[in-house]
C-alpha cells in the first residue's frame, strides 16, 4: 500500500447557491497536499445516478469523500453498497451541523470517518459509536485574504444578509455599514474593505464567516454563543473577537469600538494570526489525509 498516492473519490452537491464554493476549496487543498482526486458532482440530490461498481475498481478508488447537507437516500445507498461490496473507506462532512445533525443518522453510520463542523453534534455521534471528528470550519485561504493596496472605507461590513439587528445597525450607522450577499470573490473583496465584520448566529452555531473575515484582517464583532460550541477555545473575547450578548451590549461594543480604533486593530491581528496558524482549508485537508492514512493502516493491518 502506497500511503503517498492515495485514490480518492469526491462527491459533492453542485448547490445553486453560488455562495458555498467550499467543497470546491477543499478539494483544490486536498490536491494540492497530493491525493490523486477525482471529483463528481450532482444537482438534483433526489435524481442522479451514483456510479457501480465496476468505476470504482477501474479507478482504483481506496476512499471516498462525501459533501452534503441534508438528506439524500442515493448517496446513502450508494456508499453503502461500495463500502460492503469493495471495501472502500468512506468520509462523509455532514453538513451544516447542529442544523442538519436530524438527517444525518444513516450517513453518520455508515461512514468510516465523519466530519461535524459542531463540536456537541460530534460527541452525539461519538456516543452513538461512530467515528466522529470535531472538524470546525475554516478560510479558503485563495479567496479570502488581506489586501493593503483596498482601502478601508468601511466601519462595519456584513454578508448575513436581513438578520436580527441588521435595521439597528442601518439606523444607527447608515453608510457605515454595508449588509451584501454576493459570491465569494465579492464577500472577500467587501471584508477586505471593512474594519469590522458584523455577524448574528441565528443557529446559535460557530459559523464560516468569522474565519473567512478573520483571514482579511476583520475586527469580529458577533452575538455570544453558548460554551457548547467551543467558540472560546479558537477566538477569546476582547483578544481575538468581540462578543456582544443582546441590545444593549451591542450598543456598548459598537461605542467601544467607535472610540477605540487600536482595539480593533489589535483583534483583527490576532484573529487573522489565528487562522491562517491554524484554520485554512491547507491545514484542514491535511489533517483529513492523516485520519485517512490511519484508516487505511488499520483496513492493511486489521488487529
Amino acid at each position: 500500500m502506497n500511503l503517498n498516492l492515495i485514490n480518492c473519490f469526491f462527491i459533492t452537491h453542485r448547490s445553486t447557491d453560488k455562495n458555498w464554493s467550499t467543497p470546491k476549496g477543499f478539494a483544490r487543498a486536498l490536491k494540492n497536499q497530493g491525493l490523486n482526486l477525482i471529483e463528481f458532482d450532482f444537482i438534483n440530490p433526489e435524481n442522479f445516478i451514483f456510479p457501480e461498481n465496476d468505476y470504482f475498481l477501474k479507478n482504483n478508488i481506496e476512499v471516498v469523500i462525501s459533501f452534503y447537507a441534508g438528506k439524500c437516500l442515493i448517496l446513502e445507498k450508494g456508499l453503502k453498497r461500495i463500502k460492503e461490496q469493495l471495501g472502500i473507506i468512506i468520509v462523509c462532512e455532514l453538513g451544516d451541523e447542529p442544523q442538519t445533525l436530524i438527517h444525518n443518522d444513516i450517513i453518520a453510520s455508515i461512514a468510516n470517518i465523519s466530519l461535524s463542523p459542531d463540536y456537541r453534534s460530534s460527541l452525539y455521534w461519538q456516543n452513538q459509536g461512530y467515528n466522529c471528528k470535531w472538524f470546525t470550519h475554516w478560510a479558503d485561504t485563495s479567496i479570502y485574504k488581506n489586501n493593503n493596496e483596498i482601502k478601508r472605507d468601511i466601519f462595519i461590513g456584513t454578508s448575513m444578509g436581513k438578520r436580527k439587528y441588521d435595521l439597528l445597525l442601518k439606523v444607527i450607522l447608515g453608510p457605515l455599514y454595508v449588509n451584501k450577499i454576493s459570491n465569494p470573490k465579492k464577500n472577500a473583496e467587501l471584508y477586505q474593505r471593512s474594519k469590522i465584520v458584523f455577524q448574528y448566529a441565528r443557529w446559535g452555531e460557530i459559523t464560516r464567516r468569522i474565519f473567512e473575515a478573520a483571514a482579511c484582517n476583520c475586527c469580529i464583532l458577533t452575538n455570544k454563543l453558548e460554551s457548547h460550541t467551543q467558540i472560546e477555545t479558537i477566538f477569546a473575547n476582547n483578544v481575538s473577537i468581540i462578543y456582544y450578548d443582546g441590545f444593549f451590549s451591542l450598543l456598548y461594543q459598537l461605542l467601544r469600538l467607535k472610540l477605540k480604533p487600536n482595539l480593533y486593530k489589535k483583534i483583527s491581528k490576532n484573529a487573522k494570526n489565528i487562522v491562517l496558524n491554524h484554520h485554512t482549508e491547507k491545514i484542514r485537508a491535511k489533517y483529513l489525509i492523516s485520519l485517512i492514512k490511519l484508516e487505511l493502516l488499520k483496513k492493511s493491518d486489521p488487529i
